[in-house]
C-alpha cells in the first residue's frame, strides 16, 4: 500500500494584514501630532517694556448687607434699610464710577449680603449700581468704564 500524502495546513496570511494595515492606518489617522518644547518660542520682554509704568491694581468697592438690610460701602454705612432708592449708595457708586472714569483704574464691585438677609435688600443695591451707571452714561463716560464688573460674595 502506498504511503498516504499527508496535507500541510497552511495559514491564509492576508486577512491579518489587511487588519494590521487598517490598524496602522486607523491610529495615523487619529494621532496628534505635538510640538516638542524646544519648538516653543517664547518672546522676552525687551529693555523698552520693562520701563512702562506698572499697571495700576484694580479698585475694589466692597458693599456689605447685614441681615437688618443695613448697607455698608466701604466701611461706611449707607442709606436706611427701608429706602428703595438709596441716594447716599447711588452718590457713592457714582463717585467711583467717576474716578475709574478719569483714571486708568478698573472699578470692581464686591457685594457681600449676609445669609439671612433678605433678596429685596440685595436688589435695591443692585437698582442703585444701575442707577450710577445711567449717570454716568449720560456724563459721557464710555461703556468700557461703568461699572459692569460685580462680584458676589
Amino acid at each position: 500500500m502506498p504511503a498516504p500524502v499527508l496535507e500541510e495546513d497552511s495559514v491564509d496570511l492576508t486577512p491579518m494584514i489587511d487588519v494590521v494595515f487598517l490598524l496602522l492606518i486607523f491610529f495615523m489617522v487619529t494621532m496628534r501630532i505635538v510640538q516638542e518644547e524646544t519648538e516653543i518660542l517664547v518672546p522676552l520682554p525687551s529693555k523698552a517694556e520693562s520701563s512702562e509704568p506698572p499697571k495700576i491694581p484694580p479698585q475694589n468697592v466692597r458693599i456689605e448687607i447685614d441681615a437688618f438690610g443695613q448697607v455698608t460701602a466701604d466701611g461706611l454705612p449707607r442709606d436706611n434699610p427701608n429706602a428703595r432708592n438709596m441716594p447716599e449708595l447711588t452718590s457713592h457708586l457714582l463717585q467711583q464710577g467717576q474716578f475709574g472714569a478719569k483714571s486708568e483704574v478698573k472699578i470692581i464691585i464686591n457685594i457681600k449680603p449676609n445669609g439671612e438677609a433678605r433678596h429685596k435688600y440685595t436688589m435695591y443695591v443692585l437698582n442703585a449700581l444701575t442707577k450710577a451707571n445711567k449717570e454716568l452714561e449720560k456724563m459721557g463716560t464710555p461703556p468700557e468704564k461703568l461699572l459692569t464688573q460685580i462680584l458676589f460674595e
